[in-house]
């Protein structure tokens, strides 16, 4: 393979009969259930990692809308990790959705800061305990794009040898820079695009977390966002509003006048933008944030997927638009052709 080329891990053809059925997006869970012809579902896993932007390497304040780095974004039921003991954590969060009807077989959502920021043999230690489940098909590990090396990428490829499904979930936020700086991200968006390449490279999945409504973020650039994932590949997406959450910088800000947070309307029509801009073969994953919001100060109005979810589709339909509309990078061949 030339050090240049991308590639793309994701069938597309299920994706594409996911549309043929109707879908006006590419929801993660259907691919899933197709690719594996049975329902999958995520199960919380809490290693205790800390995070560079907290512990002082790059920082010790965290991005801007980050609280405890990051457990009070995920709902209540997600936090339900009752011991330390992590072979322990694995076998009752199987059980606890597995009674809830969530699926057959789980993927270990290593959540929780910065799951990759460790030296390869703890990793392995904790990834394999993770893994050591009839239920387990693989692992989905939160991370930052800076936080990879290549012994890591080469430790997760080791996993995709013995047959499991690795992703990795990446914080990206934003592709533009002047947006990571000012959210005090302490990384750019060169760290991704190698991430991208170097672990589609092993045959790991990649995926990121994309906040709408970002401070100083226009329209224009969250649309470009969408434009610039799709092209360097991509598998899946989370989509979520910019919260304010209680003890953060943005807190302040908010409170000061300074920040404002995007409406329900606002939130709804520009991920709509988003979609249209978008790769119709990138995943996605969440559409909004759906989370036990027990420390939010703003905004006002329910985040949840649910709620959120077919407001985005109305806007779509009444567009009679879907993912991928207007998604083009470039001139046809047939287009090449200078009209008369």
């Amino acid at each position: 393979m030339k050090s240049d080329e991308i590639p793309i891990i994701t069938k597309k053809g299920f994706i594409d009969e996911l549309y043929r059925e109707g879908k006006i997006y590419a929801p993660y869970g259907l691919y899933e259930r197709k690719v594996h012809g049975y329902k999958i579902f995520k199960i919380p896993f809490n290693a205790s990692f800390t995070c560079p932007n907290w512990d002082g390497r790059l920082s010790r304040s965290g991005c801007i809308f980050c609280p405890n780095f990051a457990r009070q974004f995920t709902y209540e039921s997600f936090r339900r990790v009752l011991t330390e003991d992590l072979e322990e954590q694995v076998r009752d969060q199987i059980r606890y959705y597995k009674a809830q009807g969530a699926g057959e077989k789980a993927l270990v959502y290593v959540a929780f800061g910065t799951n990759t920021y460790l030296s390869v043999d703890k990793l392995k230690k904790i990834f394999d305990t993770a893994l050591n489940h009839r239920d387990v098909i693989g692992l989905s590990i939160g991370t930052r794009p800076d936080c990879l090396p290549d012994e890591v990428l080469d430790l997760l490829q080791g996993y995709i040898k013995e047959g499991k499904e690795i992703w990795l979930e990446l914080g990206q936020q934003s592709v533009h820079f002047h947006t990571d700086e000012r959210a005090n991200r302490q990384h750019g968006f060169a760290e991704s695009i190698r991430v991208v390449r170097e672990a589609h490279k092993r045959g790991i999945y990649v995926l990121f977390f994309i906040i709408l409504g970002l401070p100083y973020e226009t329209p224009s650039e969250v649309i470009e966002t969408a434009r610039v994932v799709s092209a360097i590949g991509i598998d899946a997406i989370k989509l979520y509003p910019c919260l304010v959450m209680e003890g953060t910088q943005l807190q302040k800000e908010y409170r000061d006048g300074t920040y404002r947070p995007l409406s329900s309307l606002e939130y709804a029509a520009l991920a709509a933008d988003f979609l249209e801009n978008l790769s119709p073969h990138v995943l996605i994953q969440r559409i909004s944030k759906d989370c036990g919001l027990d420390g939010k100060i703003a905004p006002g109005w329910d985040t949840h997927r649910w709620i959120v979810g077919p407001r985005v589709e109305k806007i779509l339909m009444i567009r009679g638009t879907k993912q991928g509309s207007r998604f083009k990078l470039g001139l046809t061949a047939e287009e090449l052709v200078p009209l008369e």
